[in-house]
């Protein structure tokens, strides 16, 4: 981990911003930046659209002063194609190649088209195999990110998706009590929602799962039903959610949102407990947008069974200026601080 290194958080709606670095298990943190409402840039490849995420960015880097420096760019979990698998104990190199012989099995879409990179997470002592996570994106998305960074004075290091880089915050922040548990963090992200499971023993998120369905679903529910305007819907999300008894009852209205959330993450609970059958699923954190909608967790909670709760960081975070104006945003700035990491 360098010192100059910083994360960007390039999201469907958003820009986040991060300097940090792990000091004895608490998090110093040095940048800490978020900007809403930005361009459409994984809806559109036109020149207007990447003019404008350019200019966005640049505002950010000039008033953060983070020109010249190298960055780690997280994108969205539903632009990548991720998958952790079980592969024969191999260097780095004879992995990729044996991965892109075998492409068709991991990645839906041409080889020639996709930029491939794997990480090793854990190698076994007791037999020859290795865990392994599979992350792809288009080739020309990379392509696109990387002159975007460019143009900005950036030199981009690294790009992942939110899982790779929540993965790592995990493994380094994440304490639970119990090794014989798990635990399952659900990242509700604008257009996608991942589940990621983590293995307490291991102490590494093992299983992962994404669908096409995220805050927007909510924001859309709330709308049409209200009859609002966007920034309504997304005021009345954040303060009223799942609240009940309040003059305005969402519940009703955002019921078919969660229930689809509910019938992914009950599918999602199935299919962990036929692939490990002494998993024991003692807790769910919900965070990154989970933050705008008040109460979901506790929905959550109440339709599957399992106590669920906001994962907030605020306890191993140092209270620094950097942070105060984002205090109540934290769960929000998991995978941009897991991407400082690196």
């Amino acid at each position: 981990m360098s010192d100059d290194l910083i994360s960007l958080n390039l999201g469907e709606n958003h820009l986040r911003f991060a300097k940090a670095k792990n000091e004895g298990g608490r998090i110093n943190i040095e940048v800490l930046s978020q900007q809403l409402g930005t361009p459409t840039f994984y809806e559109s490849e036109t020149k207007k659209v990447s003019d404008e995420t350019i200019a966005t960015i640049r505002k950010n880097v000039d008033l953060l002063k983070l020109r010249k420096k190298r960055v780690n760019i997280i994108i969205p979990d539903g632009f990548a194609y991720s998958q952790i698998i079980y592969m024969p104990k191999l260097k780095e190199k004879e992995l990729l190649s044996a991965i892109r012989y075998q492409a068709d099995q991991f990645i839906p879409m041409p080889i020639d088209e996709t930029s491939l990179d794997l990480e090793i997470l854990n190698e076994s002592k007791t037999e020859n195999k290795s865990l392994v996570l599979i992350i792809a994106a288009p080739q020309k998305l990379i392509e696109r990110i990387e002159s975007l960074s460019e143009q900005v004075g950036l030199y981009p290091e690294s790009i992942e998706n939110e899982l790779s880089a929540t993965g790592r915050f995990l493994e380094n922040f994440y304490s639970p009590l119990s090794k014989t548990e798990s635990t399952i963090f659900i990242n509700v992200g604008y257009s996608y929602t991942s589940f990621y499971y983590f293995d307490h023993a291991m102490k590494l998120i093992i299983d992962s799962h994404s669908f096409p369905a995220g805050l927007a679903v909510f924001l859309r529910e709330a709308q049409v039903d209200v009859n609002i305007d966007l920034a309504k819907a997304k005021d009345l999300l954040k303060k009223v959610g799942f609240t009940e008894g309040t003059s305005v009852d969402l519940n009703q209205i955002l019921q078919p949102a969660v229930d689809a959330l509910t019938v992914e993450l009950q599918k999602f609970i199935v299919s962990l407990k036929t692939k490990y059958p002494t998993a024991a699923i003692s807790r769910i954190y919900v965070f990154n947008l989970a933050n705008e909608i008040n109460h979901l967790d506790k929905k959550i909670a109440k339709n599957v069974s399992i106590p669920t709760v906001t994962y907030d960081p605020a306890s191993i975070i140092k209270r620094t200026p950097a942070v105060e104006p984002y205090i109540k945003e934290l769960p929000s700035f998991i995978a941009p601080l897991g991407g400082c990491l690196r």
